[in-house]
């Protein structure tokens, strides 16, 4: 899953261009049915508010990772591609 907010941290570290490439390939793996974009809904993102409120007490979990804890539970997803140890305390086993 690639969050919205990947996108301005690609353009920062590699620039417009390739920002815009790298968005024409997730096109076409969309198309091609190997990925799979979901939309936040307002619904999804006041649960996400709620994990954000009830767990970032002693955490410090951005509002985007917990829309992505919830879309992952929604989903049945319990592996993620990630290198963010927010998801090892969310529950989720990282992969590499």
């Amino acid at each position: 899953m690639i969050p919205v907010r990947g996108m301005p941290l690609l353009l920062m570290n590699i620039g417009y261009q390739r920002t815009i490439d790298f968005k024409h390939k997730l096109d076409v793996l969309v198309q091609e049915g190997i990925l799979e974009v979901i939309w936040v809904s307002e619904d999804t993102a006041t649960v996400a508010w709620a994990v954000f409120e009830q767990f970032n007490v002693d955490k410090r979990w951005s509002f985007t990772d917990c829309v992505s804890y919830v879309v992952m539970r929604e989903q049945g997803i319990s592996e993620v591609f990630a290198f963010d140890r927010h998801f090892v305390q969310m529950g989720f086993v990282c992969r590499p």
